[in-house]
């Protein structure tokens, strides 16, 4: 069973300063649903229940100055509208319109109105890489998808386009303190949860705008032929935590840019780790417990609640760190982004 606190968001509320606290993706400002490299707040969704990725932004510091609805004066200094951009931090509307995480021409934003978050991205199949058209989302709280995703109150629903983009706004504050996480089902998709957003470090305040902008649909087929093959496993660990997605388990990929990275290992931060961790192979037909062929991909099965991973490239050390968990019935993506 998972666990994790509960906060609340308020419209109106002053932004204070920040303290750690994390869930689930890594990244400097948090962005990417993914991991990245961490420059002050790492983005975690801190829940045990999912993977998500560390780097959503939502942990970035809230800005000391304005108040959650005095647009335009919450990042002072940042860009104005239309000004080149990264990161949501990089915006004075804390906003970056980006449609996935690896766009690199995105511009700033306007502000989403008075406490609301809005959610953008783009559905994506994470065993072809191409756009989900025409598909629901479903966007609840962490702690929902805690008791069960299925009867998880939406945040906001909306159904992709022919792009495989969303683009949704909640009606009132998100009001749950742990993270969102993004949740594609149906059709030829096993219920596939990726992390979004969370609020500021130390603080009950969402961003205006969610930092994961690549939200993941894995194929029930693709589990299962990867279910099949890591049925041949020597370690007992590694066979009774199958079927993926019907027994958990996290699908991973350690990228640079749109491209799976080679010669990368997952590591957990504590030797006393259960987890296990097996990399698709070159041709796709097995797995191996070394290290990540030029897909990037990776399977990580019995990780502990709210469990930090990172990442080492040709054996050198990242700073990226993802948080990972597991749920029966669902299948969990974790993203690491190396530069």
């Amino acid at each position: 069973m998972l666990t994790a606190l509960v906060a609340t968001v308020g419209c109106g509320d002053d932004k204070g300063t920040s303290t750690d606290a994390s869930t689930a993706n890594t990244s400097t400002d948090t962005e990417d649903a993914t991991a990245t490299t961490p420059t002050g707040t790492t983005d975690e969704m801190t829940a045990g229940t999912a993977s998500t990725e560390d780097t959503t932004e939502g942990t970035t510091e809230a800005p000391t100055t304005g108040s959650v609805c005095e647009d335009g004066m919450q990042m002072p200094g940042m860009g104005a509208e239309g000004s080149p951009c990264t990161l949501n931090a990089d915006c004075e509307s804390e906003t970056c319109m980006k449609w996935t995480d690896t766009q690199t021409d995105a511009t700033c934003g306007v502000r989403a109105e008075c406490g609301n978050t809005r959610f953008i991205g783009t559905l994506t199949d994470f065993a072809t890489k191409a756009p989900i058209p025409n598909a629901e989302l479903r966007v609840v709280g962490a702690l929902a998808a805690i008791q069960g995703i299925e009867s998880a109150v939406d945040i906001v629903k909306a159904t992709s386009d022919a792009n495989g983009q969303i683009d949704a706004t909640s009606t009132t504050p998100v009001n749950t303190g742990i993270g969102v996480i993004g949740v594609v089902s149906g059709g030829d998709y096993y219920l596939t949860a990726t992390g979004l957003a969370q609020p500021y470090t130390g603080t009950t305040l969402y961003p205006p705008l969610n930092g994961i902008h690549d939200i993941w649909g894995v194929p029930s087929a693709k589990l299962t032929e990867w279910t099949g093959y890591l049925m041949t496993d020597a370690d007992t660990a590694v066979v009774d935590a199958l079927p993926l997605g019907d027994n958990g388990g996290v699908i991973g990929l350690v990228r640079t840019g749109t491209d799976g990275l080679a010669g990368a290992v997952v590591v957990p931060e504590k030797d006393t780790s259960t987890a296990t961790v097996r990399y698709l192979n070159e041709d796709g037909m097995g797995f191996n417990a070394d290290a990540t062929s030029s897909n990037g991909v990776f399977v990580l099965l019995n990780p502990g609640i709210a469990e930090k991973f990172t990442v080492e490239v040709d054996g050198a050390p990242t700073e990226l760190w993802g948080t990972a968990g597991s749920a029966k019935m669902a299948s969990f993506v974790l993203i690491f982004n190396v530069p």
